[in-house]
């Protein structure tokens, strides 16, 4: 799908969708970046999109679980803020948050590496929560093919991941 189709696509529906992330998100500026994403989550995913399930209802779950999954990931790096905490850290529990961020870190980026349709169904998954239901209808797989590769790539990852740790710690 090109620039042009794309437009034809979804932008009749660009009111609404901005009525939508208004509503979630209660004020203009973000109201507009929530478009914004949704509309880039769109973009990356065009060619996999199905005519015939380009309608309202399912553009507005796209920026449902878009924001659903912002807030999580906002909730996320809040908590674990250092500054958070009653009392200072010691040493030792400072090391560890810290390497755990790493940690993390080193796992996004691991399946950031990975082909982008097995990294996709892998942050679906495990980050925002979705159920293989909820992918397949996102995908269009079928929900075999999405336990498979749910599979297979956490076991992948999890190879990458020890063989990046022993890097580490040699």
């Amino acid at each position: 799908m090109d620039a042009r189709e794309f437009k034809q696509r979804f932008m009749p529906f660009h009111r609404r969708l901005y009525q939508v992330a208004y509503h979630l998100t209660g004020n203009a500026q973000d109201a507009e970046d929530l478009l914004q994403d949704t509309y880039l989550k769109l973009w990356l995913k065009r060619d996999g999109l199905r005519y015939e399930a380009i309608t309202e209802a399912y553009l507005v779950t796209v920026m449902r679980n878009l924001f659903r999954e912002q807030i999580r990931l906002k909730r996320i790096d809040a908590s674990e803020d250092i500054d958070d905490y009653d009392e200072p850290p010691d040493g030792c529990e400072l090391a560890r948050i810290v390497e755990d961020r790493d940690e993390v870190k080193q796992v996004e980026t691991l399946i950031g590496e990975m082909p982008e349709r097995d990294g996709g169904i892998l942050r679906m998954h495990l980050v925002e929560n979705k159920t293989y239901e909820e992918i397949e209808h996102d995908t269009g797989l079928s929900q075999g093919n999405i336990r498979i590769i749910v599979m297979r790539t956490k076991k992948k990852l999890k190879q990458q991941f020890l063989k990046l740790r022993k890097t580490w710690t040699n």
